[in-house]
């Protein structure tokens, strides 16, 4: 068999290579064309041949690989059939890598190494510890929900990539439906397509302006309202919320006269510390300290408000399955 020149066995070998770094199985493109008819050679060729070149006695790798020796000396002859060069001198009982097969074993060893980093990289992907995760929230989730959420994952999965995008319930769901975000977090009723965790509910407080006459009270009753400027949510980004202020508001007998909409808990608490009028939100805002803006109960209140966490049900992301995991 001729010996091919050292940078001819380079290029065949790294050619041959790069088809086998991220494959264990059977190898059918990429091929230089005299090499296409013969479709059979693996990564086990690869670990065989390191074996015997670490050795350099083909019995030996033979036990060390629990493989017959006929087994091995045949998968060492397919792989130089294959290469084309000869990769040992036989010499009497001992073996000796020629030229090619010193190249060989250098390039050999990197590809395998790559391919197992590789074959974890993917199980470890498999099992939702990388990758990339999309949480949509609405601005109360913000304050604490949220943050504590993200602290528990990321201490159990580090080297997953969070992205967050603050919307309302109805741009979260375009957006789950999508598949621009993987999970979102709202206040809005679960579609039929969506998968859902609702989280504990909770009361709702009135924000008041500090100087306001009902401020200096303990208490609240949302009748003493009915004549107020209401800053709420819109439907489109809090729908539950939203619907369960009207509902307070009629069981109280009357309807506000005038609502200036809002889409984030941060503008209608600076609304409010502006006397543009008052308010009523989730009670996780009075984590909030807002300079001219008196929080109180709603006396006799009997409604709670929910945040939910909403994903597709066709979404089998393993990283997401660990968020909910988490919840």
């Amino acid at each position: 068999m001729v010996t091919p020149s050292c940078a001819l066995v380079r290029n065949l070998i790294e050619n041959w290579l790069g088809t086998l770094i991220f494959l264990d199985a059977k190898i059918y493109d990429n091929f230089p064309d005299r090499l296409r008819d013969n479709r059979m050679l693996e990564n086990r060729h690869l670990r065989y041949f390191i074996e015997v070149a670490r050795s350099l006695h083909v019995r030996r790798a033979a036990e060390r690989l629990h493989i017959a020796q006929p087994a091995l000396t045949q998968n060492i002859q397919q792989l130089e059939s294959e290469l084309g060069v000869e990769l040992f001198h036989h010499e009497s009982r001992h073996l000796r890598l020629t030229e090619a097969g010193e190249i060989f074993l250098v390039e050999a060893e990197q590809s395998l190494r790559h391919f197992d980093h590789a074959q974890k990289a993917a199980q470890r992907a498999a099992r939702g510890e990388v990758g990339r995760l999309v949480l949509g929230f609405q601005s109360t989730a913000g304050l604490s929900v949220v943050p504590n959420l993200l602290q528990n994952f990321r201490t159990e999965f580090p080297e997953v990539e969070v992205t967050l995008i603050e919307s309302g319930s109805t741009a979260q769901k375009r957006a789950l439906r999508s598949g621009e975000v993987d999970i979102g977090l709202v206040y809005a009723l679960p579609d039929a397509e969506f998968a859902y965790r609702e989280l504990e509910p909770e009361s709702l407080v009135i924000a008041l302006p500090e100087d306001h006459p009902l401020a200096a009270k303990d208490s609240v009753a949302l009748a003493e309202l009915a004549q107020e400027v209401f800053i709420l949510s819109s439907n489109s980004a809090a729908e539950v919320l939203r619907h369960a202020v009207m509902t307070e508001c009629a069981d109280a007998g009357f309807q506000p006269k005038r609502v200036q909409e809002i889409t984030t808990v941060q503008t209608a608490l600076g609304l409010v510390s502006a006397r543009f009028g008052v308010s009523i939100l989730p009670a996780s805002v009075q984590v909030l300290i807002r300079r001219g803006v008196t929080l109180r109960p709603i006396r006799d209140s009997r409604i709670q408000v929910g945040l939910t966490f909403l994903w597709m049900k066709d979404n089998r992301s393993p990283v997401l399955a660990n968020l909910v995991k988490c919840l």
